[in-house]
């Protein structure tokens, strides 16, 4: 469900950018590689989930406890010609990834409400350079401005001085007047996402590239094993952390080393194509993220979850036009429509989605729960006791632990 946070919650150790410059990637990712390689002992299956930005309504709580529903599909009740909507991505539109999904969101908005303007501006880094650009599409005209990092103490101030501009941004924690936050539980794709790796591995070794030890990285990686020892509780998975969300050389090292590892599934929640060559060329599969590599190497492809975020922005953008807007901090998943999926490969065999749908349905209606306790860590600790779990909207204050099954350490 759809739940608004606790603002301590969403600030511990989240994700503070997405991108970053290349200093000290290497040094770090030689530690982390050499304890990945250290630690190796020895569709058309399916199709995407449909389009779902127009089916749902959107709740979105704000700070005082009062509740807005718009539906998210509806399209405006008032003329909607002279709305301009402003997205700052922090890469290219078409990175096939991360940004590629909020164009897409913006392709929704289009969508809802014809007549409308929606611009992008591209390759924004966190700092100041992000708070020119939210002065300047202020200065465009933008009605709404929608940040897609976490450009929160970039553009607080600038929102302060715009009241009547309402400013949406990923992550943050710190709502006002005028700004909205928003996230995504993507650990509710990446379990399923590890039913598909955990049926598919021969090895019984799962590599994961992740970018930076963040709380959702942390949880997402959490999640995936979980749910690729649903199936195959034999199963270990590998991490390595590149300390980056986007460097095809480095990104390069760690796959070659995570299939010299005994790897024959690479997972990766950074940006590089390259997880997917280098599992092709090893005879494996790759497992994407919020991207779909299927045209790519379609021999390998086996599956992805993908951030839908276009049901959050059409429901707000609803809202702002309405004049019922009001500032939240949302989390949305699978039951949000914030999920969805790529198509899966030819290898996910009919039974492995019959998995995939049972887990799906179960997350939904609630009669599942990934986090249920007893979970350890894989140091041995009991991290979720028997008869406890991480509530859904607390969820955003995991994860400073590996769940027992992963090889490898949260970089210090």
């Amino acid at each position: 469900m759809k739940n608004h946070l606790n603002p301590g919650a969403m600030n511990s150790l989240h994700r503070p950018r997405r991108r970053t410059t290349r200093s000290a990637k290497l040094a770090a990712l030689a530690v982390s590689l050499a304890f990945a390689v250290a630690a190796c002992g020895s569709d058309d299956g399916g199709s995407s989930a449909p389009d779902s930005a127009a089916s749902e309504a959107t709740t979105a709580t704000d700070a005082a406890g009062s509740t807005a529903t718009v539906a998210a599909g509806s399209t405006a009740t008032v003329d909607a010609s002279d709305l301009k909507v402003v997205m700052i991505l922090d890469g290219s539109a078409e990175d096939g990834g991360w940004n590629t999904a909020h164009v897409k969101g913006g392709d929704q908005i289009s969508a809802a409400f014809p007549g409308s303007t929606v611009e992008y501006v591209e390759e924004i880094d966190p700092g100041q350079t992000a708070t020119n650009a939210f002065e300047d599409a202020v200065a465009a005209g933008a009605d709404v401005v929608i940040g897609t990092t976490f450009y929160q103490d970039d553009m607080m101030d600038v929102a302060a001085a715009n009241p009547d501009v309402t400013f949406l941004t990923w992550a943050g924690f710190e709502t006002a007047a005028n700004v909205g936050h928003y996230d995504a539980a993507t650990e509710d794709g990446r379990y399923l996402d590890g039913i598909v790796a955990g049926s598919l591995t021969k090895s019984n070794i799962i590599g994961y590239a992740a970018g930076f030890p963040y709380n959702e990285v942390n949880r997402a990686i959490n999640s995936f094993t979980l749910g690729a020892q649903s199936v195959n509780p034999d199963v270990e998975v590998k991490v390595v952390y590149v300390n980056t969300w986007f460097d095809p050389a480095v990104e390069q090292q760690a796959a070659e080393a995570l299939v010299n590892a005994g790897a024959d599934v690479l997972v990766h929640e950074v940006g590089a194509q390259v997880y997917a060559t280098v599992a092709a060329q090893a005879g494996g599969y790759v497992i994407g993220y919020t991207n779909d590599w299927s045209q790519i190497e379609p021999d390998a492809w086996a599956s992805s979850f993908l951030l839908n975020w276009g049901p959050y922005y059409v429901s707000q953008i609803q809202a702002v036009l309405d004049g019922t807007w009001e500032p939240a901090l949302t989390f949305g998943g699978l039951a949000d429509d914030f999920i969805d999926f790529a198509p899966y490969g030819p290898d996910v065999t009919p039974e492995i989605l019959a998995l995939v749908d049972e887990a799906k349905a179960g997350i939904i209606d609630g009669s599942f729960d990934m986090f249920a306790g007893p979970i350890s860590d894989n140091a041995g600790n009991i991290v979720i006791a028997e008869g406890e779990t991480i509530p859904f909207a607390e969820r955003t204050a995991c994860c400073q632990w590996l769940v027992k099954g992963v090889s490898g350490e949260i970089p210090g």
